[in-house]
């Protein structure tokens, strides 16, 4: 970043690079997405126009290491043929209001404090068999259709599968976002073998869930925990579809670790550790305390061939955290929006395929599409822009832009150092608040 020369961008320049392609899986590089979607064989585009914040309330907390982490994959599976799903999508910093559960009602698991006096009773644990006699109409399965694009093939149509968890007795289902991210179609699976079609209603991909219904009344909802509660070594059950093929599948275990922080692909995730078996479709399954409560939904696993019963779960409470915005608006509001979807690359002919221009040879982070009357299109930047440096911080991959918009809020103005043409130079940018339609 040192000795460069800086010249003010022509804001009328032509946008050489039209508009993002369709397309672009075939060419290894990796692009980074807000629904952050299927593997790395599938089309990953780029950012999201939104960077995340920690919830309201809550201190934030220290990233600590963890040499694990690049062996770590989100737990759902394709079929049809094509192969497993192999990228994580894994942060958790948001802005959403605590405690934000109005809006759908849920089977919240409660105590009798009046029938204890004055002395601490430690609860005995249930048996598996029981746990999962009580809750395994709970959890259903999920398939989903997903159109794929390739400018050399045309559209084709993948198959996922992973799973879910019923909510409420209306037919509310906590799932990953991952699990349904792209997806043209949902289908709920129920233990019984009823299938219904699922309309989505909300989705969150910073704490990877997402909200979807089916129309049924009088279903079996999960009671639902407080996994504030859940301490190293207690019980841990999981009720599952592995390889999308095995829908009510039971594995037990204990909590490994409460906390884990895992930063992949930029994004950063506070997580529970099992050691009870997760697998590809998995995903968006139910982690059940030994009181057969709701403690987590499953989301990710290692993916180191040497390493064993190492799964991660999202803390219930974080979902619930988020769940009003999601049921009333969609989405976790409050969250700052560059205006602008990013792609990381360095291969010539892929960025010449994807920009138009033989300019962009270098590695680095590129605008990849600006949205239509966002504070990013009025202060000029443009499709190919390299991304240098923000606020005087030097950027390599997306995960340290993600990292530098994370710490603002809506409002901000920031300093974009860019590169275009070979010129070098600054624009300003105050990050607006994201919404659903900024995806188009």
């Amino acid at each position: 970043m040192n000795n460069r020369y800086y010249e003010p961008f022509d804001n009328n320049t032509n946008n050489e690079g039209g508009q993002t392609p369709a397309y672009r899986t075939e060419l290894q590089q990796t692009a980074y997405t807000q629904n952050a979607g299927y593997a790395p064989h599938q089309r990953r585009y780029a950012n999201p126009y939104n960077a995340s914040h920690e919830p309201k309330g809550r201190k934030k907390k220290t990233k600590k290491s963890a040499g694990f982490v690049a062996g770590t994959v989100a737990a759902c599976v394709m079929m049809s043929g094509v192969a497993g799903f192999g990228g994580s999508y894994l942060f958790s910093k948001m802005n959403a209001p605590a405690n934000n559960t109005s809006a759908v009602q849920v089977n919240k698991a409660s105590t009798d404090n009046n029938s204890v006096s004055n002395m601490s009773v430690q609860q005995t644990d249930k048996s598996t068999n029981q746990i999962v006699s009580e809750v395994a109409d709970s959890v259903v399965e999920i398939t989903v259709e997903v159109v794929q694009s390739n400018p050399f093939y045309g559209e084709s149509v993948a198959q996922g599968a992973g799973s879910g968890v019923i909510i409420s007795e209306d037919g509310y289902i906590l799932t990953n976002n991952h699990v349904i991210d792209g997806a043209s179609k949902i289908t709920v699976a129920l233990r019984s073998g009823e299938s219904y079609d699922a309309t989505l209603i909300g989705t969150d991909p910073d704490v990877d869930i997402a909200l979807v219904k089916i129309e049924a009344s009088g279903l079996s909802a999960a009671p639902i925990g407080d996994s504030s509660a859940i301490k190293a070594g207690d019980k841990s059950v999981i009720i599952g579809n592995p390889l999308g093929t095995l829908g009510g599948s039971v594995t037990e275990g204990i909590i490994s670790a409460v906390d884990r922080t895992l930063d992949i692909d930029g994004k950063t995730m506070h997580l529970m550790q099992t050691d009870a078996a997760v697998n590809p479709g998995n995903s968006g399954g139910g982690m059940f305390n030994g009181q057969g409560e709701l403690a987590g939904i499953v989301v990710a696993k290692s993916a180191d061939s040497t390493v064993d019963n190492i799964g991660f779960v999202i803390p219930i409470n974080n979902a619930l955290e988020i769940l009003g915005d999601l049921k009333q608006y969609g989405y976790v509001r409050g969250k700052a929006s560059t205006g602008m979807a990013y792609s990381e690359g360095s291969d010539q002919s892929y960025e010449q395929y994807l920009f138009g221009m033989s300019g962009n040879t270098s590695g680095g982070v590129y605008v990849a599409s600006v949205k239509t009357g966002s504070n990013a299109e009025k202060a000029g930047f443009q499709v190919g822009d390299r991304v240098l440096a923000v606020d005087g911080k030097e950027i390599t991959t997306f995960s340290d832009l993600k990292s530098v918009i994370s710490e603002h809020s809506v409002g901000d103005t920031l300093s974009f150092e860019l590169e275009r043409n070979g010129r070098t130079g600054t624009l300003q940018l105050t990050l607006e608040e994201y919404s659903p339609s900024d995806a188009a």
